[in-house]
């Protein structure tokens, strides 16, 4: 990988997801609400209308909460933790995409994780000697699982298609790097 602190940039970029969408929904929501509760405020302070619900019989809903049905506070409850906790996974997992950066010559290259899937099921199948759609390829953060139908007739080596596979990932510069697992599917083919 590059050292240099704009490759660098870019390729975290490119590879990892924004949170931008999820805080500019809650600035927004957040936003609306106080706005509303101002807006009653106002209403209540010159004497008109609310426009849903006064800002007292509001506070004194809320106070009187405790009073309500067991099952009713329950369900607030889980609800209010449920969205807590998704904002907090949100907040603290890695927004990672199906992406990953790699160094050709001096420049900085964004490779996509169904691109290196087909690359594996292509060389997969040629070291099999198997027909390409009988190979399945998943890609995922640190491990490729690469899958081979056996056809009727014919062996399939799978030393032969680890060793190339092996081999192809090797020549790979990505960023995070990958290990693999070649299985044989318990389903087979008829050849022809």
């Amino acid at each position: 990988m590059s050292s240099s602190p704009l490759y660098r940039r870019v390729v975290r970029r490119e590879t990892h997801s924004s949170r931008a969408v999820i805080a500019i929904t809650l600035a927004v929501i957040l936003i609306v609400v106080l706005a509303w509760i101002g807006t009653e405020s106002v209403l209540a302070a010159i004497g008109q209308q609310p426009l849903l619900v006064a800002p007292a019989d509001a506070a004194s809903a809320v106070l009187g909460a405790a009073g309500a049905a067991v099952g009713v506070l329950t369900a607030i409850g889980a609800v209010v933790a449920v969205i807590g906790i998704v904002l907090i996974v949100v907040a603290l997992a890695p927004g990672r995409r199906g992406r990953r950066g790699g160094q050709v010559g001096r420049t900085a290259a964004i490779v996509d994780d169904r691109v290196i899937a087909r690359s594996l099921a292509r060389t997969a199948s040629y070291a099999g000697d198997v027909d390409p759609s009988q190979v399945s390829v998943s890609v995922g953060k640190r491990k490729a699982l690469i899958e081979v139908t056996r056809t009727s007739g014919r062996n399939t080596d799978v030393r032969s298609i680890d060793e190339a596979v092996r081999d192809e990932l090797d020549a790979y510069d990505f960023s995070p790097a990958l290990t693999h697992t070649v299985r044989l599917s318990k389903k087979g083919t008829v050849g022809a």
